[in-house]
């Protein structure tokens, strides 16, 4: 890994958190941020710092280049809507977009992934980072979810589990059996407060990642905003997959969550040890 390597930062606590990791090793640090909300504590790890739009394409070649980087991460939430407000993409964004079938973040990102590998660029896999954030499975919370919940977790687990192989969303709420909201565009934050304006108090939800989950694309994450947004819709139990949902905050989170007597459980999918 050469010396200087760039972070293309989204929103959430990873982005400063990785970028820290490897000021430690004695990196030099490039942030290229794509939303506005970073975290204020990465500006002052980065040796130079761009903001761009999603759609900035040729900003970006322009900035890696000048800068000799060969190297990036991608780390941090994008707001997916992102993927809609196209009007704004360069010529050359435009180009890499899909020509046909549908248009996922994920589809995107890993197009994107390809074009950079052709212009000498690597994107790096940011598992090794990862590992201290994913969680073994069992309860996290003092507090257990009742019989009628984990019921209700099992549903949610399993349908998340398809609805993330169908790049449709990976986080499911479920309440007394009946399923209340899929993810889809939203994010998980504004998915778990509109589940609670229809479920009301007791809903439970869960978070997983794909069965070929690939945090290069996509880093499949909960933290301290996600209880919050659970607390706010009153549910009863988050769900969260071992070893492919990075819990961020956690100890602040679980702290939360005890106090208001949320209960949180990690769980492998059926068959995995």
């Amino acid at each position: 890994m050469g010396n200087r390597i760039g972070i293309i930062a989204g929103s959430g606590l990873f982005p400063f958190l990785l970028a820290r990791s490897l000021k430690a090793q004695g990196k030099e640090i490039y942030v290229i941020s794509v939303e506005k909300k970073v975290e204020s504590r990465l500006l002052s790890l980065s040796s130079q710092f761009l903001q761009i739009w999603p759609g900035e394409m040729a900003r970006f070649l322009q900035f890696v280049k000048e800068n000799e980087i060969d190297k990036v991460f991608l780390a941090g939430k994008v707001d997916p809507l992102w993927l809609l407000r196209n009007q704004s993409f360069d010529s050359l964004a435009w180009k890499l977009w899909p020509e046909k079938g549908p248009a996922t973040a994920s589809v995107v990102i890993e197009i994107l992934i390809n074009f950079l590998k052709e212009q000498g660029i690597e994107v790096l896999d940011p598992s090794p980072f990862l590992e201290p954030f994913f969680c073994q499975p069992g309860y996290l919370t003092r507090h257990q979810p009742s019989p009628e919940a984990l019921r209700d977790l099992d549903l949610a687990f399993d349908l998340a589990l398809k609805m993330a192989d169908l790049e449709i969303g990976q986080v499911v709420a479920v309440k007394k059996g009946v399923i209340v909201s899929i993810e889809a565009l939203e994010g998980t934050d504004k998915m778990i407060r509109r589940a609670g304006k229809l479920a009301g108090e007791g809903m439970v939800v869960a978070k997983v990642g794909r069965t070929r989950q690939s945090m290069v694309v996509d880093v499949p994450a909960v933290g301290l905003a996600t209880v919050r947004s659970l607390l706010e819709a009153k549910a009863s139990c988050l769900g969260i997959e071992a070893g492919k949902v990075a819990f961020f905050e956690q100890e602040k989170a679980l702290a939360l969550a005890e106090e208001a007597g949320l209960a949180i459980v990690a769980r492998r999918r059926e068959g995995e040890r």
